[in-house]
């Protein structure tokens, strides 16, 4: 299995920044930030809907995710006004496609690929779920919480996502 490129937080400022640009920029800045922030999977951010979103936690339901499993996860400030600006009064799926049709998983990974591409940055959401999980464990989260995070069933699946920074290994010997 090829690992996906690890993008660092300048890369999401560029694909910020172009999202800016496209044609449907809310749509854009939502789906970076619940990559950014949650980790999301392409079959996850396919089929979200905004009703999985209660108060102040993302309830992810049965069947919805891979192996089926349900999850929830805690969201932020941020990611429930992203939501408002990009949803207005609409209900039902997060991201529809320009025709208004759902996306499948495969087709939201393209559309990712494509925005990172435009944005010149290499990578893609599994690229933002190693972001994610390298940024958790580099500020010291117990990778049992970051394999609750991503949704993984075993943490040394968790471990394959991590990659060592510099920050890390200048803890691990001077202190």
């Amino acid at each position: 299995m090829t690992q996906a490129p690890l993008i660092e937080a300048q890369d999401f400022v560029r694909l910020f920044a172009h999202a800016e640009t496209m044609k449907r920029p809310t749509h854009y800045r939502l789906l970076l930030i619940l990559m950014r922030d949650l980790g999301l999977r392409p079959i996850e951010l396919a089929r979200l809907e905004r009703s999985w979103f209660r108060n102040t936690e993302l309830r992810i339901p049965c069947g919805q995710s891979k192996r089926g499993r349900a999850r929830t996860l805690p969201t932020s400030p941020a990611i429930r006004e992203a939501i408002e600006v990009h949803m207005g009064n609409r209900s039902g799926l997060l991201f529809v496609n320009r025709e208004g049709s759902a996306f499948t998983p495969s087709q939201m990974s393209a559309s990712v690929r494509r925005l990172f591409a435009e944005a010149g940055v290499e990578g893609s959401t599994y690229s933002a779920r190693r972001a994610l999980a390298t940024r958790l464990v580099d500020q010291d989260t117990n990778i049992l919480v970051v394999q609750a995070v991503l949704g993984h069933s075993s943490p040394q699946t968790t471990m394959a996502y991590c990659s060592v920074t510099p920050r890390m290994v200048r803890r691990a010997l001077f202190g």
